[in-house]
């Protein structure tokens, strides 16, 4: 079977993904921005402890890397793609804590296991040929 290549093809998908990624990322940073003005005492423990300072960091490092990667994607770059499918599946592996935080209800062990299903097809979708065919 002949190979197709599709020049200059832009896929929207694509493109959404990258605009959720950096959606996602100033969201972190607003929140992250948010409770360092508030005194960290909503809900986090405090900088003074080593677990408040490094879910800082972490907050931060992974809000800074969804948006560079989400830029990445508008650009086609293959590296922004490998760091976004890396975020990607870590999300997936850390929505479960979402039910541990929250004392696990029935509805949000419903609702994360379609939020799961979506970031799956998602990573899938991002891993596709056609997609990898654009950043090449």
């Amino acid at each position: 079977m002949p190979q197709i290549f599709h020049v200059g093809y832009r896929s929207p998908w694509v493109s959404t993904v990258a605009w959720v990624l950096m959606s996602l990322g100033l969201a972190g940073l607003a929140l992250l921005g948010y409770w360092l003005g508030s005194g960290v005492g909503s809900g986090l423990p405090s900088l003074r402890s080593w677990l408040g300072l490094g879910l800082l960091l972490a907050m931060a490092g992974s809000s800074a890397a969804a948006l560079v990667g989400g830029q990445g994607l508008l650009r086609r770059y293959e590296w922004a793609r490998r760091l976004c499918l890396g975020l990607l599946a870590c999300l997936l592996l850390a929505s479960p804590l979402l039910l541990w935080v929250t004392g696990s209800h029935l509805v949000l062990a419903a609702l994360c296991l379609a939020w799961s299903a979506a970031l799956l097809w998602t990573v899938h979708t991002l891993n596709t040929r056609s997609v990898r065919q654009e950043f090449a």
